[in-house]
C-alpha cells in the first residue's frame, strides 16, 4: 500500500510540475469593498423608471460609443460592424466592417471585433479593433484606413489584443491599450487566472505614422482616457482592480521618457472596463461584474500551485470564472484624486448587464450605456 502511494505521489508531483503553458503568479488584492457609502447608488439611478433601454437589434455587443459635435453616435458591434445612429428613431446604418468572408457571426478573428472608438473630428472615426488594428472611417462614406496592422513590431512585440483608445487632439497622438503579449482570443480568460502583467499601452503619431511604447508590465489595462490637460492618461487594470494615471512627460533634455504611473484607486469593487469624461469633472468608469460574487475565486491568487493543477485537470475554469462574474453593471463617477462622487447601478434594467462603458451625450444631460454583450443602449438623464 505504502509502495504504490509512493508512487502515485511521485507521478502526481511529475505532472503537477510538467512543463505548461499556464503559468500562474502569486499576487494579493484587497478585500472587495461593500456596495454602501460611495458605492451606494445615486438618487438617478434609484428611479428605475428614468433609465430606458433601447432594444436596437443591430446593435449588439456595442461595446464603445462615442458622438460627434452633431449628435450622432457611432458602436462596434460583436461580429465586427460599425454603426452609425443619426436617430433613435431610425435603424442604424452600417458605415463600415471588419468581417472578412469567412465570417460565420462568431466572435472570431474573422468577424473581427471594434472595441475602443474615438473622433478624431466630425469627419474622421477611430477605431481599434481587437484582432485588426487601428483604423480611421469617414463618418460619411465609410471609407476605411488602416492605421497600424494587427501583429505590427513595436518595441519588438507584436501589437495583438487591442481594447481602447484615445487620442490627443492636439499633438494627433492616438494612445491604445493592449491587453496582454501573452494569450491571444478566445484564451483572454486565462490572463484574469493566471495573473501575469503582460499588457502595455502604446502610442501613434498621425501625422508621422511613429508607433511607440508608452508602457509595459500592465495587467490587462482595459480602458484609457486622457486627462483634461492632455498631461497624463487615465487607465483601468481589470485583472488588479485598479485605475491609475500614467504621466506623459517627456524629458526634455533627452529623448527618454519619464512617465511615471500613480495609483488612484487600488481596490474597486468590481472589474472595471472602460472609462470616459464626466461633463461635470472626473471620470466614469464602467463596472460589469462584482468582486463579491468570485471572492473564493480570488483567494486563489496566493496559491499559483494549486491554479496550475485545476488548470491541468480543467482548464475551462478560467472561462466560467470570468463568466458567473458577469452578473451586475454600474458606473463609477470618480473624482480627478480616484475618490468615488456617485454610483450609477444598472444590473436590474431589463436584464441588460455586462456593460462596458459609460458615455454622456453631448448635451450633457443624458448617459448612455453599452454592453460588451447585450443589445442596444441604455438611457437614463443625470441632469
Amino acid at each position: 500500500m505504502v509502495y504504490w502511494s509512493t508512487i502515485i505521489g511521485v507521478l502526481f508531483g511529475i505532472y503537477l510540475a510538467w512543463p505548461c503553458a499556464f503559468d500562474p503568479q502569486e499576487f494579493v488584492t484587497g478585500n472587495p469593498p461593500a456596495l454602501s457609502g460611495a458605492y451606494n447608488p445615486s438618487k438617478c439611478s434609484l428611479k428605475a423608471d428614468t433609465r430606458q433601454r433601447l432594444h436596437l437589434p443591430q446593435l449588439v455587443g456595442p461595446e464603445s460609443l462615442v458622438f460627434d459635435t452633431k449628435g450622432n453616435m457611432y458602436a462596434g458591434t460583436l461580429y465586427g460592424g460599425v454603426y452609425k445612429v443619426s436617430s433613435l428613431n431610425t435603424p442604424p446604418v452600417l458605415l463600415t466592417t471588419m468581417r472578412t468572408l469567412k465570417c460565420e457571426n462568431t466572435e472570431s478573428k474573422e468577424c473581427g471585433r471594434p472595441l475602443g472608438l474615438r473622433m478624431l473630428n466630425n469627419d474622421t472615426l477611430l477605431v481599434v479593433d481587437l484582432f485588426h488594428g487601428l483604423f480611421s472611417v469617414n463618418t460619411d462614406t465609410g471609407a476605411t484606413r488602416l492605421l497600424l496592422e494587427g501583429g505590427d513590431l513595436i518595441a519588438g512585440q507584436e501589437m495583438t489584443m487591442l481594447n481602447d483608445l484615445d487620442v490627443d487632439l492636439e499633438t494627433q497622438t492616438v494612445y491604445v491599450s493592449q491587453i496582454t503579449q501573452r494569450w491571444p482570443f478566445p484564451r483572454l480568460n486565462y490572463e484574469f487566472v493566471e495573473g501575469t502583467c503582460t499588457g502595455r499601452i502604446l502610442s501613434y503619431h498621425i501625422p508621422t505614422g511613429e508607433a511607440d511604447e508608452v508602457a509595459t508590465g500592465l495587467c490587462f489595462p482595459n480602458g484609457v482616457q486622457l486627462s483634461k490637460d492632455g498631461q497624463s492618461l487615465l487607465f483601468t487594470e481589470s485583472t488588479r482592480f485598479r485605475l491609475s494615471q500614467l504621466s506623459l512627460e517627456k524629458n526634455t533634455s533627452s529623448s527618454s521618457s519619464t512617465n511615471t504611473t500613480t495609483v488612484l484607486d487600488d481596490n474597486i469593487a468590481g472589474i472595471p472596463d472602460n472609462i470616459r469624461p464626466h461633463p461635470d469633472g472626473g471620470y466614469l468608469v464602467a463596472v460589469p461584474s462584482l468582486r463579491t460574487k468570485v471572492k473564493s475565486t480570488e483567494l486563489l491568487n496566493r496559491w499559483p500551485l494549486l491554479r496550475r493543477l485545476i488548470w491541468k485537470i480543467t482548464p475551462g475554469f478560467a472561462y466560467s470564472f470570468i463568466e458567473d462574474a458577469m452578473v451586475y453593471g454600474m458606473c463609477l463617477h470618480y473624482h480627478n484624486n480616484g475618490t468615488i462622487l456617485d454610483t450609477y447601478h444598472f444590473h436590474d434594467v431589463d436584464n441588460f448587464r455586462h456593460i462596458s462603458q459609460c458615455t454622456v451625450a453631448p448635451d450633457k444631460k443624458t448617459m448612455y450605456v453599452s454592453s460588451r454583450v447585450d443589445s442596444g443602449v441604455v438611457v437614463m438623464p443625470i441632469a
